[in-house]
């Protein structure tokens, strides 16, 4: 007798925003953990590589970015982490964004 066949299971798929995943980006690059001005400055200075101009609020919406999805504990699948815990300036990728 054969058995049962089930029906895979779909993959859970978050859509981020572009900043969000620039931020992503960034974070991979310093190895998925660093100071947020470092984050900032790394993604401003692909933006002036780029030849854009950027807005004196910039980096205000780098940080409105990171904290839209900031995940707390293991379980949640948001993509950013505060190591440090809250107020700290250290941010990191959760594992599953390694």
């Amino acid at each position: 007798m054969r058995p049962a066949m089930t029906k895979p299971q779909a993959a859970a798929v978050t859509m981020l925003d572009p900043l969000a995943s620039e931020i992503v980006a960034a974070l991979r690059y310093f190895r998925g953990v660093c100071h947020r001005r470092e984050v900032i400055e790394y993604i401003l200075s692909a933006h002036r590589r780029a030849g854009e101009r950027i807005a004196e609020d910039f980096p205000d919406a780098i940080i409105e970015a990171f904290h839209q999805w900031l995940g707390q504990g293991e379980d949640d699948p948001r993509p950013f982490r505060l190591p440090f815990g809250p107020g700290s300036h250290r941010w990191a990728l959760s594992p599953a964004s390694l």
